[in-house]
């Protein structure tokens, strides 16, 4: 029931649609025979007016011809549409059916003119087909068809282009809030209670040592680490070396609170470090792989970073040797961190990306991240 009520308002929509759009054009014929009326009286001499021929002549062979052959016009404005996606070929289509339809409706009019109506008497030796050309562009027909097609085919396509308006609108959006959430999330975690008091009181311990160089570089760090999170623009991209900067002061603070439990190695190309990577996507992985991988197992546990250039990709690895987890499990449960990255990351990059979770209980967990580089240069340009 709600299929042929949808149908319905469907047809009465193109209805009224067709029924605006002939009306629209009614009125500019009748606009474009006032116009040239008043040009030819005010430039030619002994210029004799003759609106009415001219307004019959341009409704009964512009307007009716293409009255009839509106549904089928609006037809095939929906079968071929025009989106941002294909506009080009599909423009390329539309100028075949414009040349095609042009060309029966000149036929016509030059068959009828022919064997039906007084000729001129300079036309008395043409064959029927030979006056196409003179209805075509003699008295600008084919001017006609072309701007009243576009229109027709406009009015069909320009929702696409509005509709695709809103998608990337929304998907920006999107991407609006799943970087205000992974900066929410690195907040948090930041004003952990564990984290923050663990730190100042490795702070203390420090203190009470009298380690104050060691002190002060941790409370630097720590202090750093808040401050460059908090004034961190809305931007959805930054240099790998920002991101690369952020992990090593978290890391900092971290290997002071494991001590020699936790080794970190970070091997990254110089190469990579000023190629544009989404904002806040390393931070939740190396936390994740802190807290749930290296900082539940008993001995020594190994963090590695590494980036590096592969063709026109951009390869991101963060390994862990820590607890591992079963990735295929049922019971698995993805955390928010990992979740709004691996969102992020369709978003910005659609199926042109890898992210890749690879874990087995004991034996660590491997994340990897492969970006295309060709997407940070259309970001640039």
């Amino acid at each position: 029931m709600n299929e042929v009520r949808q149908q319905v308002g469907e047809k009465a929509k193109n209805y009224k649609q067709v029924s605006v759009i002939l009306l629209c054009l009614a009125v500019g014929l009748g606009c474009y025979v006032v116009l040239t009326q008043l040009s030819g009286m005010l430039t030619i001499r002994d210029y004799q007016p003759n609106p009415v021929a001219q307004l019959a002549y341009l409704m009964i062979k512009v307007w009716f011809p293409w009255a009839l052959l509106s549904p089928l016009v609006l037809y095939l404005a929906k079968r071929y549409p025009i989106t941002p996606a294909n506009w080009l070929p599909m423009i390329g289509v539309h100028f075949v059916i414009l040349m095609s339809l042009s060309l029966l409706q000149t036929s016509v009019i030059s068959y009828h003119y022919h064997f039906f109506e007084t000729m001129s008497e300079s036309m008395v030796g043409y064959q029927p087909w030979q006056h196409i050309g003179h209805f075509l562009f003699g008295d600008y027909l084919f001017l006609f068809h072309f701007i009243i097609y576009t229109i027709f085919v406009a009015s069909q396509n320009l929702s696409n282009f509005y509709n695709f308006a809103e998608e990337k609108e929304l998907e920006s959006e999107i991407l609006r809030r799943q970087l205000a959430e992974s900066k929410l999330l690195a907040l948090r975690m930041q004003i952990n209670p564990h984290f923050l008091f663990n730190t100042l009181n490795i702070i203390s311990v420090l203190v009470l040592k009298e380690e104050k160089q060691q002190a002060a570089a941790l409370l630097e760090k720590l202090s750093a680490f808040f401050r460059q999170t908090l004034e961190r623009s809305e931007t959805q991209w930054v240099p790998l070396k920002t991101e690369i900067d952020i992990i090593e002061q978290y890391l900092f603070i971290e290997r002071a609170r494991f001590g020699e439990r936790l080794n970190v190695i970070l091997d990254n190309d110089d190469n990579t470090l000023s190629i544009t990577v989404p904002s806040m996507i390393l931070q939740p992985l190396v936390e994740n792989a802190i807290t749930h991988g290296l900082g539940e197992k008993i001995r020594s546990g190994t963090l590695m970073l590494r980036c590096e250039l592969i063709d026109d990709f951009l390869l991101i690895q963060i390994v862990d040797d820590g607890v591992g987890c079963n990735f295929a499990g049922k019971d698995y449960n993805p955390g928010i961190g990992i979740e709004n990255v691996r969102q992020r990351l369709i978003q910005l990059y659609d199926n042109d990306h890898l992210f890749n979770l690879k874990g087995e209980p004991g034996k660590g967990v491997t994340v990897t991240m492969k970006l295309p580089i060709r997407k940070f240069r259309e970001h640039r340009q």
